[in-house]
């Protein structure tokens, strides 16, 4: 018995790791009474089998899989919030370029996101337009460029991806009490969670992947793609 004890944990527990919240806790106990029950009467081998795969039970406990996306306002107020690195690196450029003109009268360039930019030799390479390389952005905003922007983008990539991954939620997305799950209503995987964020890295046109909110889905391109929508917590 202490080896279907043993099963049960383990079964519960990996169906819970797929589930967030209130949720969670609701099909660790009830699968595990029910688990128990069927051990006692010589059915586990049965009703593991038609639980299926973690994954697939832990879908019939989501709260989340009929939730609809959440408001694009409450959306945008998190996107601020998360990316305060990003935003930060932006005002220290426009910072920045404002003095070159105060001292020098020559132009700046200015992005949100900023353009993945890089001087290498006596060239550059840039995602963005030419034009970063012809004011000479590396000149007035070198450092900021060469280490605060690849930063501020990890973050905004890799680091936010992981945690929401892990979490359910980013930071932003916890104050305004919003989550992200798979259409099943599921946690996201981490892969899903940095590739849905992996617009920013073109700049501007990153604004591109919130075109469905002009006809009415509440769902980024890169939502779409991974299969993740964002939605209220459940309480």
């Amino acid at each position: 018995m202490s080896d279907q004890h043993e099963i049960i944990d383990d079964y519960t527990e990996r169906v819970g790791r797929h589930l967030m919240g209130p949720a969670r806790d609701k099909a660790k106990a009830e699968l595990g009474a029910h688990l128990s029950d069927a051990a006692e009467a010589g059915e586990l081998d049965h009703a593991l089998s038609r639980l299926g795969p973690p994954r697939q039970a832990a879908a019939t406990f989501s709260d989340l899989r009929s939730a609809p996306p959440a408001p694009i306002g409450a959306r945008l107020a998190a996107v601020v919030i998360d990316n305060i690195p990003l935003v930060g690196v932006t005002l220290a450029l426009l910072t920045t370029g404002i003095s070159r003109i105060a001292e020098l009268g020559n132009g700046f360039a200015l992005a949100f996101p900023p353009f993945v930019y890089a001087k290498i030799g006596d060239g550059c390479v840039s995602v963005g337009p030419p034009v970063l390389c012809d004011v000479g952005v590396y000149d007035y905003a070198g450092l900021l460029y060469t280490l605060g922007v690849p930063l501020a983008l990890l973050w905004s990539i890799v680091g936010l991806g992981v945690v929401e991954a892990w979490t359910g939620a980013t930071p932003g997305k916890r104050l305004l009490k919003l989550c992200v799950v798979t259409e099943a209503g599921l946690r996201i995987h981490p892969a899903s969670g940095i590739v849905r964020r992996l617009s920013v890295v073109l700049g501007p046109a990153a604004w591109l992947d919130w075109l469905p909110f002009v006809w009415g889905d509440r769902r980024r391109v890169l939502d779409l793609l991974t299969g993740t929508k964002v939605v209220r917590a459940a309480r």
